[in-house]
């Protein structure tokens, strides 16, 4: 059997063993457009520092990727402690539950003045950090025999996840780890340093190594290399550009927006005629759903019917940035594996349209939400919560442009994140006295997603 039709059986056999062979995919389907009956509200606001880098005007994406990755002014940059560490780990056994586990983690907030812990920070124990651990076990499982382990991880925060993964597999699988090779692709220069630093205090470094750039751009991957591999993204999605679309009625075509300078520091959205090659092909892949053709029909006969009396317009906003990180690393790394954890959904979106994304500041540790994207540069993160069942449809789409192969849906798996730690992470260490367990329950707005190559 080769190494493709092993990784395809390993897929089998993990999805048999979680739940009793009931894995739990979402269905995937349309976006779900929001309806609504005024016309579009144009946006307007104020920044001290320019965003369009001498552009009149820009697409959302690129108003956004500038606002999080802009190298002078970007969050991601200028706020370089965006993304924090615990120097202390929590030691969750003398908690007496989730009250004083939530106490205790707004205490480490305004302590350390950070906007965000991420879940691998979070479950480091002292000798044993359970979430990495859990996805190194993953690999371990289900890695291709005999064949060097080739581990990138997207955008790897402060390094925690790439020194977890690397202390497990010396540890567990000493063999294996001895030609290992994990490379970190990121785009930010401060957190490249962070992840050298930590991964280097931990006599990994000739196992570690750094691509500086965007993981959707093709130079950053340099030649096309086909030998099975792991890839990584741990809350990478959120943060991946998206494009906002409008249409008035239900049968008018669609439009996309522009982020337009007004005057010096004040920016106002506009519409556009649908020409962007990229939002073309998010929203064809997105109409091309069969299930949702056939289950809404009814629905969508009634939304018609109604079109005709009442205007319903439609405001979405659609995952470009994923889909171009797809086409790129399905054509970089054909044979990779790839093990996505995100959210599934995010509380208190006060951002217009389906699928906005949460726009958040954090100063001494009070949050602080913003009513609209273009409020942030450099001092808000913005971030989008995933729809799994719209990136198995993504990546099942990318993956059968790239092989020229159809019906890859059995290669993809979704799990809630507590199915996957329940199966590869011990949850009895994360538990407070009460029972209460963070590992499990803390996080039940987050999810897996597991591709295999064909």
């Amino acid at each position: 059997m080769g190494s493709r039709g092993l990784q395809r059986r390993m897929l089998q056999v993990f999805s048999l063993w979680l739940r009793g062979g009931q894995i739990m995919c979402q269905q995937t389907g349309i976006v779900a457009l929001s309806c609504g009956s005024s016309s579009f509200s144009t946006q307007t606001t104020e920044h001290a520092q320019p965003v369009l880098q001498h552009k009149k005007s820009v697409l959302v994406r690129d108003y956004i990727h500038s606002a999080l990755y802009d190298p002078q002014s970007g969050y991601f940059f200028a706020k370089a402690e965006a993304v924090g560490t615990i120097s202390e780990p929590i030691q969750f056994s003398l908690l007496q539950g989730r009250k004083a586990y939530l106490q205790h983690l707004n205490d480490l907030y305004k302590q350390n003045n950070v906007s965000w812990f991420t879940p691998i920070e979070i479950f480091q124990a002292r000798f044993f950090p359970w979430y990495g651990y859990a996805i190194a076990e993953y690999i371990l499982r289900t890695l291709v025999p005999a064949s060097p382990l080739n581990i990138y991880e997207i955008g790897g925060g402060t390094g925690t996840c790439a020194s977890n993964i690397l202390n497990y597999f010396r540890t567990k699988a000493p063999a294996i780890y001895k030609n290992l090779t994990y490379t970190s692709v990121e785009i930010s220069d401060a957190l490249a340093l962070k992840q050298q630093a930590r991964v280097g205090a931990m006599s990994h470094s000739r196992h570690f190594q750094i691509r500086h750039g965007s993981a959707s751009d093709p130079n950053t991957w340099g030649t096309v290399n086909t030998a099975p591999c792991f890839i990584i993204m741990l809350e990478v999605l959120d943060n991946l550009v998206h494009d906002l679309v409008y249409r008035k009625t239900l049968t008018s075509d669609w439009n996309e927006t522009w982020v337009t300078e007004s005057a010096p520091g004040s920016y106002r959205e506009e519409l556009q005629p649908l020409e962007d090659p990229l939002i073309k092909r998010c929203l064809d892949v997105i109409s091309q759903n069969p299930h949702t053709r056939s289950s809404s029909s009814i629905i969508s006969a009634a939304k018609s019917t109604l079109s005709q009396f009442v205007s319903l317009s439609e405001l979405a906003w659609i995952p470009t940035g994923c889909l171009q990180m797809l086409e790129t690393l399905h054509k970089f790394r054909p044979n990779m594996v790839l093990i996505i954890s995100d959210f599934s959904s995010l509380p208190d979106i006060t951002v217009a349209g389906t699928g906005a994304p949460l726009v958040a500041s954090k100063e001494a540790g009070q949050t602080k939400d913003h009513s609209s994207y273009l409020e942030a540069k450099g001092n808000a993160d913005i971030f989008f919560p995933t729809n799994f069942g719209l990136l198995q449809q993504l990546d099942s789409y990318v993956a059968e442009r790239a092989s020229g192969k159809d019906g890859l849906s059995e290669r993809l798996s979704t799990v809630t994140s507590a199915e996957f730690m329940e199966q590869c992470a011990d949850v009895e260490k994360t538990k407070t006295k009460d029972g209460y367990n963070p590992l499990l329950e803390d996080y039940s707005n987050t999810k897996f997603y597991i591709s295999f190559p064909e």
